[in-house]
């Protein structure tokens, strides 16, 4: 009888996986940080005055002016809130550049049914950049945030706002970003978006120490800029994949993949010098001093950020340990010391520059200098943000107490 039934039984038919649409989820992102009671309170921290006045109110215009269906914006402000806007921002004293987008900013105020989606997404990230270029990070992650909040169907406002919190170290905050980023871009056949955004989220796991899931990330990242034509990401994957295999210590596939981002940067990229300061680090790591030296000291007159350029004093004090040249060795890791304590309080910033100087050291015979930029590097340290870095200064304080019971 139970056979029968099954013979009976209407066969379900087979969707292809291939063929089915498929809908995605776009998940929401984060918004705030914990410690956030009050909506861009930051703000006020980081720019006190009559510029962060007018940059919260007309923050605050925006994200209402976004959350308020198109039809019910006429009216939204009273007809003297432009006018009043106008007037504060004069006598707020604010720069060129910022008093222009302020000033579409108050434009909205005066006429919101008639205002244009992507002209205040684009005005809001404009205002994040001259935020971020002045160091006021919080202020450009709440404007990169109403960018994406007045496009909300669009992936590239929400990429911009997952590459900013992942570049202020947010790592949750940009996770959300870019998933959400990925989902609309999915959605709309957005290529651009889409791949970059995998490679962000690679970039994000690296820097967590999850290398398994980084390369997944480059790896879909990459498959889409090649599938879609789209050869900058592809340098910019192939990239994050060296920077992968130099930690695993896979130092011929690092090499490969440096050289494939080489190929596909070009000449003029903006990130060719990084790459090609990378390409020296991994020439160090393989110990071909010689050949990273010139390099090294080509790149370091365009090394102008303090933690950038004292990361490559390091190298370069390294590799000269690696070939014996003691004055060269002396000389750029005095110059890498200064570097970083010029500004007392901020050492945390320099702690890949206090181990490569720890590492450069050790190979010379330099103990004294080795326990001075350990010990820096252990009190200055935040094992959460840098976890990879901490365990590798961690196994130098490691031998150098091994060390002090060899030598009693």
């Amino acid at each position: 009888m139970k056979a029968a039934r099954r013979r009976k039984a209407t066969p379900r038919a087979r969707v292809s996986r291939r063929n089915a649409t498929r809908r995605w989820c776009i998940p929401p992102a984060l918004m705030h940080e914990p410690d956030e009671l009050l909506e861009g309170s930051q703000l006020f921290e980081e720019l006190p005055g009559q510029v962060g006045l007018v940059l919260w109110q007309s923050l605050r215009d925006v994200t209402l002016w976004a959350s308020v269906p198109d039809e019910r914006r006429d009216g939204l402000f009273t007809r003297e809130a432009a006018n009043r806007r106008l007037i504060e921002l004069l006598a707020s004293g604010a720069e060129p550049a910022l008093e222009v987008s302020l000033t579409t900013l108050a434009a909205l105020v005066g006429a919101p049914a008639a205002a244009s989606p992507d002209i205040i997404s684009l005005v809001c990230l404009q205002v994040s950049q001259w935020a971020e270029a002045r160091g006021a990070m919080a202020t450009a992650m709440v404007y990169a945030q109403a960018a994406a909040l007045t496009c909300p169907e669009e992936p590239g406002p929400a990429l911009a706002a997952g590459s900013l919190a992942l570049r202020w170290r947010r790592s949750a905050r940009a996770e959300t970003w870019l998933r959400r980023s990925i989902g609309l871009a999915r959605r709309k056949h957005d290529w651009g978006p889409y791949s970059e955004a995998y490679v962000e989220l690679g970039v994000l796991y690296a820097r967590r120490g999850q290398p398994g899931p980084a390369h997944r990330y480059y790896v879909q990242g990459l498959r889409a800029a090649r599938r879609h034509g789209m050869i900058q990401v592809r340098g910019s994957a192939l990239h994050g994949m060296l920077l992968l295999a130099m930690e695993s210590a896979a130092l011929d596939d690092a090499e490969r993949y440096g050289r494939a981002a080489m190929r596909a940067y070009g000449r003029g990229h903006a990130r060719l010098p990084e790459l090609v300061h990378d390409m020296a680090y991994l020439a160090v790591r393989r110990e071909q001093y010689a050949r990273a030296i010139p390099m090294l000291k080509k790149l370091l007159p365009t090394r102008v950020e303090p933690v950038e350029r004292a990361t490559t004093l390091s190298i370069l004090s390294r590799a000269a340990a690696g070939v014996g040249d003691r004055p060269l060795y002396e000389e750029s890791w005095m110059d890498a010391w200064t570097l970083i304590n010029r500004r007392p309080g901020h050492e945390e910033k320099h702690s890949r520059a206090l181990l490569e100087l720890a590492r450069a050291s050790t190979a010379i015979g330099d103990w004294p200098h080795v326990e001075q930029a350990v010990r820096l590097a252990t009190d200055s340290m935040s094992r959460h943000r840098e976890p990879i870095i901490a365990a590798q200064v961690e196994e130098l304080a490691a031998a150098i107490r091994a060390r002090r019971v060899g030598d009693y």
